[in-house]
């Protein structure tokens, strides 16, 4: 619901920068068109064009699931890019991020971030402004830029990972909400961009494994936005759990290329906690940031998602933190970034496959509608499934991918 052929190409010829835009379009707060028809039909995603976004940050190291770096940065957001191969690729985009000091504007990280839509929905500001939100999730690589190279922390196991010097990258993942303010035409972002211990995405027989000894077994990083106001808790931040309510599962046809959308099918089942750990230490007492979670979703067209028990890897919740200004979008909100593997069966084509899902789960914020001006949950855990390329969709870990499988789920 709204909160809102196969082809024989390279990925990066497929998700290229030099992409055709669409034509443009005044932004507007419309529901995104992919909940209005039956099961499995083609449909178009309406969109709007997304400006630019420049704003606080932060980047932040943990060790053994502690807090080891909170550093105050800024970042650029490059306007999202629609993919184009034989025409626009329904709900893919590229976004460049460009992390970077505040004073002399240096820049420290960037990548392209390849963009999967999730979902919109409507919210209302604490000045009780009408506000539209659009969900991206996010994955790609990050490069060091020459200038953080040459310094002297880059030494630093905090703020190098110990995977950059093989792959000269490192991979990451999470998600971005942007927020139209319906009445005064003006755009506000929040987001988290998550690179995982080695268990995490680095583990054997990923295309990026540790090695014997490690790369950062014990160590994760992560960016976010706006950092103003942002509170970094890997202990107490709230996580998602309960029955599901008023949201849906959503195919991409890979092998309809550009058309790749399917309508949404609507899910109800239950997300349940199972208990604090951290995956990333082997210290007695470590703070248990991952929050275990089982999913298990029916939807009411026949598809059917769940975690696997036992787990390859658990689903979990990565607790970051919270924002905490009530007056400045998000609102007052927590955030945790999810990964880990979930059986799903495709009830459009029959397909079973097990997939590795990476996503995000934020819990408060401003009240939210959907365009109904139906109230949903205060929680919203975003799923999307991480598949090689549109002529191989086999299952990835820890590395750029495309994704054919999107779960959202409202919570309490």
């Amino acid at each position: 619901m709204s909160r809102r052929r196969l082809v024989a190409f390279p990925l990066a010829v497929l998700l290229s920068a030099a992409l055709a835009p669409f034509p443009p379009a005044r932004a507007q707060c419309v529901p995104d068109n992919l909940d209005s028809l039956p099961c499995c039909t083609p449909v178009a995603a309406n969109l709007p064009v997304i400006p630019a976004v420049s704003q606080s940050a932060k980047y932040v190291c943990f060790n053994n699931c502690a807090t080891q770096v909170n550093q105050n940065l800024c970042v650029d957001i490059d306007p999202p890019a629609p993919a184009n191969l034989g025409g626009p690729i329904c709900g893919i985009y590229l976004i460049r991020f460009k992390v970077k000091t505040c004073g002399g504007g240096q820049v420290l990280w960037q990548g392209n971030m390849r963009a999967h839509y999730s979902r919109n929905w409507l919210e209302t500001d604490a000045s009780g402004q009408s506000v539209g939100v659009w969900r991206f999730l996010l994955n790609g690589d990050f490069k060091a830029s020459a200038f953080l190279q040459g310094t002297t922390q880059w030494s630093s196991p905090n703020v190098r990972p110990g995977c950059y010097t093989t792959f000269n990258a490192i991979y990451v993942a999470g998600y971005v909400d942007y927020a139209f303010d319906c009445t005064f035409n003006t755009w506000s972002a929040a987001w988290v961009l998550n690179h995982d211990c080695d268990s995490n995405h680095h583990p054997a027989g990923s295309p990026r494994p540790a090695p014997l000894g490690g790369f950062h077994p014990t160590r994760s990083f992560t960016f976010l936005g706006p950092g103003a106001g942002f509170v970094v808790d890997p202990s107490t931040t709230l996580t998602g759990g309960g029955a599901v309510g008023n949201e849906a599962v959503r195919w991409n046809d890979w092998s309809a290329l550009p058309n790749i959308c399917r309508t949404e099918e609507q899910v109800s089942g239950l997300v349940t906690k199972l208990g604090p750990s951290c995956p990333c230490s082997t210290i007695p007492g470590a703070p248990g940031q991952y929050e275990w979670t089982d999913v298990q979703l029916s939807g009411a067209c026949g598809s059917a998602q769940r975690t696997i028990q036992p787990a390859i890897v658990p689903l979990w919740q990565k607790r970051i933190g919270r924002w905490t200004n009530p007056a400045v979008f998000p609102g007052i909100e927590y955030v945790n970034v999810d990964m880990g593997n979930m059986d799903y069966f495709n009830s459009c084509n029959g397909n079973f496959t097990t997939e590795f899902m990476e996503g995000v789960t934020t819990l408060g914020g401003f009240p939210a509608t959907n365009y109904a001006f139906m109230p949903l949950g205060r929680t919203f855990m975003d799923l999307g499934s991480s598949n090689r390329s549109p002529n191989n969709l086999a299952r990835r870990v820890g590395v750029p991918h495309i994704t054919q499988y999107l779960v959202n789920i409202d919570l309490p």
